[in-house]
């Protein structure tokens, strides 16, 4: 089931952010998220800008945001979106579940176009994106240092109207 997420998440929510951040190259955060930063990183989500959360047998097991792409007015309409599965429920089409539920809230709320910024090194995810319509526009070159490797941050974008 996805739904939108609500602060009871906010604990299940943190978990699977704060082991990317420590354990993989599939963000470029160094920082986990404390108790504080998760509650205000969901406070700024809201109709606009949802997040939600894959749940399973009562468990959150994956989650997913919208965020505003840059802060210009002339941006508005142009949505960031991240997507995160549990440890051990990789692999079983959440992470597709939980992106297609983002690009049907993304056109219900009037947005135009969605980018998705990724390490390049995160093939699931840009498997993941370009299966779900995505078109890599660019790439930044080693522009982010993390556990000693330089990443490259691959550039995707999905247009949702014409």
């Amino acid at each position: 089931m996805i739904r939108t997420a609500t602060p009871r998440d906010n604990g299940a929510i943190a978990a699977i952010w704060n082991r990317a951040v420590l354990e993989t190259t599939a963000t470029t955060d160094t920082e986990p998220r404390s108790v504080a930063a998760q509650r205000a990183w969901l406070a700024r989500h809201g109709e606009d800008y949802p997040a939600i959360v894959a749940v399973e047998g009562g468990e959150v097991v994956a989650f997913g945001a919208l965020t505003p792409y840059r802060p210009k007015p002339s941006y508005a309409r142009t949505v960031e979106n991240s997507v995160y599965v549990r440890e051990g429920w990789r692999g079983k089409g959440l992470g597709g579940l939980v992106l297609d539920r983002l690009l049907a809230l993304a056109r219900e709320r009037g947005h135009h176009s969605v980018i998705a910024r990724i390490t390049g090194s995160n093939e699931a995810s840009l498997t993941l994106h370009e299966r779900h319509g995505f078109v890599r526009v660019g790439l930044e070159r080693q522009v982010a240092l993390k556990h000693g490797i330089w990443l490259d941050v691959a550039t995707l974008q999905r247009i949702l109207s014409d």
